[in-house]
């Protein structure tokens, strides 16, 4: 990075150099040598300068990238399909806009195939005035590609499970649809008629709310935003009330009051829906789930954030299980779980930020587990979601 920022400082101030060092095409030459990618941009993000490593691995030849804005040709959801540049966190680190100056995730290659990378940057700046900004891409190791497998892994299996409790919620009103469609064909009164079609209408208004709260749960942010932690922990206990009747557990529910925090809120809403199902997967033969939300500042930075318990009465994780249970494939549901769960959401939590804790009791009266979540208001580090 150092001498790639000397490289660039020295063709800004071309006119105040020597002649032979002055030329451009020496410190090309330079640049050219380097096996990472690296990219000099100005203070709009537009490439000045290429390397031919940073233009092999993103598939363009230099002269395609020279001119453009460089997050327009590679932070991309597909051909064409442009991330938008406001508040995105990649065009901000092109800017060098981020203190910590770096960000690792997936850009999108000219064939439109994603390039897992890890990026740079760092100001340019000649005679006190920033002139631009220096970017160093390097290709992520395998070790990278193998943990954004296993995510997808984990949003398959979470996809699959919320599918199966949304058919069983959907399929009781449908019954009960049915069979008051059967009184109405066999009433002999408009009265009761009247009565049928009113609880039908009910029941397909139950379904209405399911398929909404269906439909915000995949909803996906692709930066940011503000998210009111009550009304999205509300979102997903309403696609488990069929699933508390059937296992017979009951909820005990307390929100109070909570500040909105800034956050991807798909991935937040896959945490929430991680622990609760996880909970009541703890709980077959019934039991009780507590969940509780409030607003509660770090105790070491006092910074401002939200905390959720979500508490189970089950058996409790065992002694050999416990220094383990945020390694990947480390389950407590033999067959049933993938044991990338706890995992993911420890990934998700701590990018944001934020902490993930958990106490358990075995063997007594008063055995289960708690897992406590806390995140901050505003997210401590840059934040970009995982790719589908």
């Amino acid at each position: 990075m150092r001498e790639a920022r000397m490289a660039m400082g020295q063709i800004w101030m071309m006119p105040k150099t020597p002649p032979i060092w002055g030329q451009k095409e020496h410190w090309q030459a330079l640049l050219d040598s380097a096996t990472e990618g690296i990219c000099g941009l100005d203070p709009d993000g537009r490439s000045m300068l290429v390397n031919r490593a940073a233009a092999d691995m993103l598939g363009f030849s230099p002269e395609e990238m020279l001119g453009a804005v460089l997050h327009d040709l590679v932070h991309r959801h597909g051909p064409g399909q442009v991330e938008e540049i406001a508040g995105c966190q990649v065009h901000s680190i092109f800017l060098g806009k981020q203190p910590a100056g770096h960000w690792a995730g997936a850009l999108v290659r000219k064939d439109g195939m994603e390039l897992a990378v890890e990026i740079s940057s760092e100001p340019v700046v000649v005679d006190g005035v920033q002139q631009g900004v220096a970017v160093t891409l390097r290709e992520a190791g395998s070790m990278f590609a193998e943990e954004r497998a296993l995510w997808k892994l984990e949003k398959l299996a979470s996809i699959g499970q919320l599918a199966s409790s949304i058919a069983h919620e959907i399929n009781n009103p449908l019954e009960s649809i049915t069979n008051l469609l059967y009184l109405i064909q066999h009433a002999n009164e408009m009265d009761e008629v009247r009565q049928y079609a009113g609880l039908a209408q009910d029941e397909l208004q139950r379904v209405t709310e399911i398929t909404l709260q269906t439909l915000r749960f995949h909803r996906q942010h692709t930066r940011p935003v503000e998210v009111d932690m009550t009304e999205l922990l509300s979102s997903v206990m309403a696609l488990y009330t069929g699933r508390l009747l059937v296992r017979d557990v009951a909820i005990d529910l307390k929100l109070k009051a909570a500040p909105k925090i800034v956050c991807l809120e798909g991935e937040v809403r896959q945490v929430i829906n991680n622990l609760v199902r996880n909970a009541l997967d703890a709980m077959p033969g019934g039991g009780m789930l507590y969940v509780r939300l409030h607003g509660q500042r770090d105790a070491d930075t006092g910074a401002r954030g939200v905390r959720l318990t979500v508490a189970d009465t089950g058996e409790g994780i065992s002694n050999v299980i416990m220094p383990r249970l945020f390694q990947p494939f480390q389950t407590t549901k033999e067959m049933t779980g993938t044991g990338l769960g706890l995992w993911v959401s420890k990934g998700i939590v701590e990018k944001h930020g934020g902490s993930i804790r958990f106490r358990t009791r075995r063997g007594t009266s008063r055995h289960g587990t708690a897992f406590t979540v806390w995140l901050p208001v505003e997210p401590s580090v840059s934040l970009s979601p995982e790719a589908d």
